[in-house]
């Protein structure tokens, strides 16, 4: 009996290979690829559906700033507002942002001037009112002071490109 079961396990694999086991896979893998390809106006009708990948560009905001806030992908503009609450110059441009639209992908993140000493100096902010737009990893890309400017969202964005 020993030698039947051996017979029938050997004739059990060549069954296996016979109907094809390794090229099952490779037939399987290209039978569905075909008709995803024949499907290629679904492909085209996907184009469209990158349009949403645009909407993953986040909202227009004036918020507080935060390292956190920098680093937010979505955001492809991000400004610094060294702001002071005693300073007109610095209400003025607040109201202007929060009266305007900041553009979708935009950030205005308010700072503290009077608490963020250490932070002023490292972008070179020696006046309130001052607009630094950074990258995402928080480096100064440009400063620009708006004490005296046309106090609006499109000056903010503007003159710190």
């Amino acid at each position: 009996m020993h030698m039947n079961f051996r017979t029938v396990a050997a004739l059990a694999l060549v069954c296996l290979v016979a109907a094809g086991c390794g090229s099952t896979d490779a037939g399987s893998a290209e039978e569905p690829a075909a008709p995803a390809a024949s499907s290629t106006p679904a492909t085209t009708e996907s184009t469209p559906a990158e349009a949403p990948a645009e909407e993953s560009t986040c909202e227009g905001r004036y918020a507080d700033y935060s390292a956190a806030a920098v680093a937010d992908e979505c955001y492809t503009d991000t400004i610094l507002f060294f702001h002071a609450s005693w300073c007109p110059e610095c209400r003025g441009f607040e109201e202007a942002i929060k009266g305007g639209t900041v553009p979708d992908g935009a950030q205005i993140l308010k700072v503290d001037y009077d608490s963020a000493t250490d932070f002023r100096k490292k972008h070179d902010v020696t006046i309130q009112s001052t607009f630094v737009r950074v990258d995402s990893s928080g480096e100064r890309v440009k400063l620009w002071s708006g004490y005296g400017e046309d106090k609006s969202v499109d000056a903010v964005l503007e003159n710190t490109k």
